[in-house]
């Protein structure tokens, strides 16, 4: 690993920008992940914060424009820079993921099945799901949680929609808005263990009886352990 005293560390590429500010949450959770003392002790990573790549739900829902060739481009960039792997903050884009990894000649990680893995591994083996409704239409966290013995639970339709509206007023810039919707038609009709598997959910979610799994900051985490970085 050691070449000329400089420890070759993987780099990671990040695919960002579907969600401006929960790309800006995942950044900030690797850094206040990372044990350092100094610079040189953060991971390095290169970050393409694509904000044209066309609205994922849409694409699943509504027959909308598909992004696959706009998250092809984002990773062919990352690989041309340097990455050694890419990753999607966004959990809805991962319905496209095995179309994109085609085109592509670096790996993209499954953040979806990886943090489910992960979450079994420390005894958690059942959680709410809440995400775009295109996220939960596409059965890919579903189809997941059955490969590692995951038991996921499906809001309600009412429950959706107030999901997706925190969702979109996030994407707004509307934090309030989306805090008092969370607060008032999300929060009381889940228990125990939360995915919050839209990465502009822990922008606004909070509870105090709750157990809320913030994927960014398990995405975070895991980005960290992968480029050779320490943990705090």
């Amino acid at each position: 690993m050691h070449s000329g005293g400089v420890q070759m560390r993987k780099i990671a590429g990040i695919v960002g920008g579907m969600g401006s500010l929960s790309t800006v949450d995942f950044l900030k959770k690797v850094v206040e992940s990372t044990y350092a003392e100094k610079d040189q002790d953060h991971i390095r990573m290169i970050v393409d914060f694509n904000t044209s790549v066309p609205d994922r739900t849409t694409a699943i829902l509504h027959n909308g424009e598909d992004p696959t060739p706009y998250l092809v481009d984002s990773v062919k960039r990352l690989e041309k820079a340097g990455a050694d792997f890419a990753l999607f903050v966004c959990n809805t884009a991962h319905a496209f993921l095995g179309k994109v990894q085609g085109q592509v000649n670096i790996p993209i990680l499954n953040l979806p099945k990886l943090a489910l893995e992960k979450l079994a591994s420390v005894g958690v083996k059942s959680a709410w799901l809440t995400g775009t409704k295109g996220l939960i239409a596409s059965g890919m966290y579903q189809k997941v949680a059955r490969e590692v013995g995951f038991e996921l639970k499906v809001p309600d339709l009412s429950v959706q929609d107030a999901v997706m509206n925190v969702i979109y007023s996030v994407k707004a810039g509307k934090l309030e808005e989306a805090r008092k919707v969370w607060l008032e038609k999300v929060e009381p009709h889940l228990d125990g263990y939360v995915l919050l598997a839209c990465t502009e959910l822990p922008v606004v979610a909070c509870s105090n009886r709750l157990k809320l799994v913030d994927l960014n900051e398990l995405w975070a985490k895991m980005i960290v352990e992968m480029c050779g970085g320490r943990l705090r």
